[in-house]
């Protein structure tokens, strides 16, 4: 296929993805694809622009059996790919697996990237992309200041975020609609895409649509603001980074001796901290950098400040001193993180909560006592922890040694066995907050 018989779509698509020198020749790509209008518009457009950029591409259809007609997206993905000879791979997800409490759309998403994680690793592919597009970023922007986000949110949704590629975020809604007419394509749409109860589609139809109808460009000035929003913020961590090298820290403890921020604004001396916490790529909201900002500009010396239920800091005389409050019982640690994109971890020793429901009470982690009672996750009542214990068959060595974490007396985590139903996370979780329990050294 000559480059000449691309259409000017395909002819963009293709330029922009050589542009970004990310796709070699004789790659190997997947395509995640729903049955939607998005994703068979990626489809097809790569199955023209393939040859052109000498790769090998494979589609995969993942299946989350969440709607009666799931295989009715199936079975046109499936007589797509026949036509266009296309290597299709399908994945099918049990609804059935979805914790209790566990949001669908969070669900949803997590499996389907580790169904496409594991096929690429399987067939050996460099590279997954998928259908979003420029639309999709300035919806995702729009809702990360209405969360009231610094300039980490501004960023949106990457072009590339490690093998995932977007090839369309250049690309507006309108593009893509054109696309389809152009070339017939067939495409599932979901109902729930009109449902304005859900807060995306709220954005998209009431706020996005008009205002393109009355604003040329939108996609490409929206693009351009992520794209400079990206810069300031790999600009600001060089600097943090090449700062934190003079910076102390011991023992749990960091210091920051005034001389070494003397120049510093207090917004970026909380950039700073934020480093510092682990946290240089989680997105704060709005409230966190001002509270924080604040009291750096007000505190006087002996003033502490709680950051999270990690970290605190103290005014000393001509330094600031940044506590770590990992707590420690009977050599083990349990360290607490807030989490911006939560994932769903296999390892026991690892629990996302609602950091809402812990938030300003007292954390403590301890062994089980004898007449300790809780509410497993998807329990009504409380049950004891030695019944649990019991039930789970634990031998009497690890029984000695479980551990549990209380909020102000509460338990809320059989460590390493089950969370409280009352730290739960659900659809109206903004905070999310991971807890790990780990064996100290030495």
């Amino acid at each position: 296929m000559k480059y000449s018989k691309l259409n000017q779509f395909e002819k963009s698509l293709v330029g922009h993805l050589c542009s970004q020198s990310l796709i070699k020749s004789d790659q190997r790509v997947i395509i995640a694809v729903s049955g939607g209008k998005d994703s068979m518009v990626l489809l097809h457009s790569m199955d023209k622009s393939a040859q052109r950029l000498n790769i090998a591409i494979d589609a995969v259809h993942v299946n989350h059996h969440l709607r009666d007609d799931s295989y009715e997206d199936q079975a046109l993905v499936e007589k797509t790919c026949t036509k266009l000879k296309i290597n299709l791979i399908i994945d099918h997800l049990d609804p059935a697996t979805k914790l209790k409490g566990e949001s669908l759309e969070m669900w949803a998403r997590t499996h389907r990237y580790r169904s496409l994680e594991r096929i690429r690793k399987e067939i050996n592919a460099d590279w997954i992309f998928t259908a979003h597009h420029g639309n999709d970023q300035i919806e995702t922007i729009l809702m990360h200041l209405d969360d009231g986000c610094g300039i980490e949110g501004l960023r949106g949704i990457p072009y590339q975020n490690g093998i995932i590629i977007r090839p369309l975020l250049k690309f507006s809604r309108n593009d893509i609609e054109t696309y389809v007419q152009r070339h017939g394509l067939d495409y599932r749409e979901d109902a729930s895409n009109t449902d304005t109860s859900i807060r995306r589609n709220y954005v998209r139809h009431n706020v996005v649509k008009p205002w393109e109808d009355q604003s040329s460009g939108l996609v490409k000035r929206f693009n351009t603001l992520a794209e400079k929003a990206t810069k300031a913020v790999q600009r600001m961590n060089v600097l943090i980074a090449s700062i934190e090298e003079k910076i102390k820290a011991e023992n749990g403890r960091v210091f920051i001796k005034d001389e070494i921020v003397k120049d510093f604004s207090f917004s970026q001396l909380a950039r700073l901290i934020k480093h510092m916490m682990g946290e240089a790529e989680t997105a704060w909201r709005a409230h966190k950098w001002t509270s924080l900002s604040q009291w750096l500009e007000s505190a006087e010396t002996g003033c502490k400040f709680k950051i999270n239920d990690k970290w605190a800091i103290l005014r000393d005389r001509d330094q600031w001193v940044m506590q770590n409050k990992t707590l420690g019982s009977d050599g083990f640690s349990l360290c607490l993180n807030a989490v911006n994109h939560p994932k769903i971890s296999t390892d026991p020793w690892t629990e996302i909560i609602d950091g809402g429901a812990i938030h300003g009470k007292d954390i403590i982690l301890r062994k089980w006592e004898t007449g300790d009672r809780f509410q497993p996750l998807g329990m009504a009542g409380r049950k004891k922890v030695s019944d649990l214990l019991i039930d789970e068959k634990v031998d009497r060595f690890s029984k000695e040694d479980q551990m549990v974490v209380t909020a102000d007396g509460e338990i809320i985590w059989v460590c390493g066995r089950r969370i409280s139903d009352n730290v739960k996370v659900s659809e109206k979780t903004t905070d999310f907050m991971e807890l790990s329990l780990v064996r100290e050294l030495g």
